[in-house]
């Protein structure tokens, strides 16, 4: 207990567990951030980043629910439930950093402010699979965010104990809320089986324990109780308690109980008035009732905290016949002053086990070993989970985004249908000159038709050289070898790779005429044809490298910010046992972006003219588009 609130009281052993916490906490994010960037290098940072810290946060929320009925189960647990506040802080601090980073890299650099994206990107709010999970995340964030700042005692004591409780109580309802996020978010996309059973192992065991320990509670409030005609209820022989501790009786569904010190007997209610500890699993130290959870102290005979502080308990009148204890089942007002019981002997009590307030003498280091061996237990677990994470996720592809080398490209350029520029890729068999097809965005999630609309300055074509960076998978040469994947087909071989889509690395500035400039290329190579197609649509930015995954549920909201940005959106499909990339555009050649935002990431299908234009695909839609 402290007379004054201070910032954090920390003893020496709180600051060993926040060090093995915070220990385990960097390991785990080490271990989760260096296997996956080993063994999948293709997959973004960012991504990994924010794999890492959501499965951490996860497993810290399991953790932090379990500790409650695992305590009513097995005493060894206590020490954990002593320092759940810091491990609470603590979780709250890694799910921030799971809702922070997600917030920037899926809402951030678009057309509007990262929050009001968060709510209106994915607008699915009457489909059950469809749902914006990502609202219900921030809605648990929130209230995490909540008991959080309220952990300090000086909001328990400006809310009341009845109001913190209460508020604190609300972290079922987070996690509630946690759990469909999952399930409505990432295992929309990841379709290993070890994930789901994991989710559902986490959900069994947490239901599991609390039912167990709510089972052992009800059979204590409901035992059979024999109380006589004067109100009197036998509770036990006086060598049935532990010298300086309680047995705690049920009367009347209250929870009394009875303490021995001093060759002395005296009855308080159960119940702390901090945070509605247990006052019967604690200790008599200096005197004083002294609560397990937090250390809350009261006088025994009159149930009174000591000065200053001003907590008051409800007392009760003992009567002893030999050595059999008796209670009066009428609660006296809170803090009445009971002369307490005097023993004229001391039969044999049973042994005391082990009490964690303090931490000190022989019981303390005993308890620490234990707490020791739990967390290397819990630790050993975490780690194991993080690799189980790793080899169960979703395969990731091989696209990527270079930023690390500077790409400068000469060709056509033109707004038409959208921003691309065909660039010479050598010559065929006949000595013809090949182009190739580059998609052109801008930085962040922005398209670049105002760009070169600016940089044609009217004309329907230029030739220019544009300085970028690529995006294509692994950068591959269409050579022979390549000839038949669905990003070099029509593509000339040669020696140069081949970026599908170029992000312009200056703005304007880098869009300059070329020095040299050769014959302009048809603007079809070969003939369309109507088709009907079934997929998923895209936008080539995310999904060709720049998120990685870039694709599904989980990348719909980002997907809206990038089309809605001006990224032409495309349609993946498959056709011929090979996935095919095809530019989406109105039956009219105009763009469609705003047109495609409701149906992003969803299973659609398509009816339109496709025609080939080098090695892209352009979809003109006739008849809109229909879920599938």
């Amino acid at each position: 207990m402290s007379a004054g609130y201070q910032a954090v009281l920390w003893n020496r052993y709180k600051k060993r567990y926040d060090l093995f916490l915070w220990a385990g906490i960097i390991l785990y994010l080490a271990v989760f951030i260096l296997v996956n960037s080993a063994f999948f290098p293709y997959q973004n940072t960012n991504t990994i980043l924010i794999r890492a810290f959501g499965t951490l946060a996860i497993l810290m929320l399991h953790l932090i629910l379990a500790i409650g009925p695992l305590c009513r189960l097995n005493r060894a647990f206590l020490p954990l439930l002593y320092n759940r506040r810091h491990l609470g802080v603590s979780f709250f601090f890694v799910a921030s950093a799971h809702a922070g980073l997600s917030l920037l890299w899926f809402h951030g650099g678009g057309n509007l402010h990262p929050l009001v994206s968060l709510f209106t990107s994915n607008t699915h709010y009457g489909s059950f699979v469809f749902f914006p999970f990502e609202i219900l995340g921030a809605v648990a964030w929130v209230i995490f965010l909540f008991m959080a700042v309220t952990s300090h005692d000086f909001w328990l004591n400006f809310l009341s104990p009845v109001a913190w409780k209460t508020l604190h109580m609300l972290v079922y309802g987070a996690y509630g809320l946690i759990v469909l996020h999952i399930a409505l978010g990432i295992l929309q996309y990841e379709n290993s089986p070890v994930l789901f059973s994991l989710l559902l192992a986490g959900i069994g065991i947490l239901a599991g324990l609390h039912v167990t320990a709510a089972a052992r509670e009800y059979k204590v409030d409901k035992g059979s109780v024999t109380v006589d005609a004067g109100g009197w209820e036998y509770v036990c022989r006086i060598g049935e308690i532990a010298e300086n501790r309680a047995k705690v009786v049920v009367v009347h569904g209250e929870r009394i109980a009875i303490f021995k010190y001093d060759g002395k007997l005296s009855a308080v209610h159960n119940v702390c008035k901090h945070q509605l500890g247990p006052l019967g699993e604690g200790k008599v130290v200096d005197g004083c009732i002294t609560c397990p959870w937090h250390g809350y102290q009261y006088r025994p005979e009159d149930g009174c905290a000591p000065p200053p502080f001003t907590e008051k308990l409800h007392t009760y009148f003992l009567r002893l016949e030999g050595d059999k204890i008796f209670v009066q089942s009428s609660a006296l007002p809170e803090g009445r002053f009971v002369e307490p019981l005097r023993l004229t002997e001391s039969p044999l009590t049973t042994k005391e086990d082990a009490f964690f307030i303090g931490w000190s003498g022989d019981n303390g280091k005993r308890v620490t070993r234990r707490a020791f061996r739990l967390g290397l237990m819990a630790a050993g677990g975490a780690l194991a989970l993080a690799l189980v994470f790793t080899f169960s996720q979703h395969r990731i592809s091989r696209f990527q985004q270079d930023y690390d080398h500077v790409q400068i490209l000469e060709g056509w350029l033109t707004n038409d249908p959208v921003p691309v520029l065909r660039t010479p890729e050598g010559k065929d068999a006949r000595g013809n000159p090949v182009f190739a097809t580059v998609l052109l965005i801008d930085a962040l999630k922005h398209g670049a038709k105002e760009l070169v609309t600016e940089a044609l300055q009217g004309r329907r074509t230029a030739f220019v050289k544009i300085t970028g960076y690529g995006l294509d998978r692994q950068f591959i040469s269409c050579g022979p070898a390549e000839r038949s994947t669905p990003m070099c087909m029509g593509v000339g071989i040669g020696a140069v790779p081949h970026f599908p889509i170029l992000e312009i690395a200056d703005g304007l500035h880098s869009i300059t005429p070329a020095s040299s400039r050769i014959a302009e290329p048809p603007r079809a190579a070969y003939p369309g044809k109507t088709v009907e197609v079934r997929g998923e649509i895209i936008d080539p930015k995310c999904y060709f490298g720049a998120m990685n995954p870039g694709e599904g549920k989980t990348h719909l909201s980002c997907a809206v910010r990038c089309i809605s940005g001006g990224i032409m959106p495309c349609i993946k499909y498959e056709a011929d046992g090979q996935l095919h990339y095809a530019v989406l555009v109105g039956e009219d050649g105009r763009a469609m972006n705003q047109a495609v935002l409701p149906y992003v990431g969803e299973p659609v299908r398509i009816k339109g003219r496709l025609q080939p234009l080098d090695n892209w695909e352009f979809f003109y839609v006739e008849g809109g588009i229909q879920r599938k």
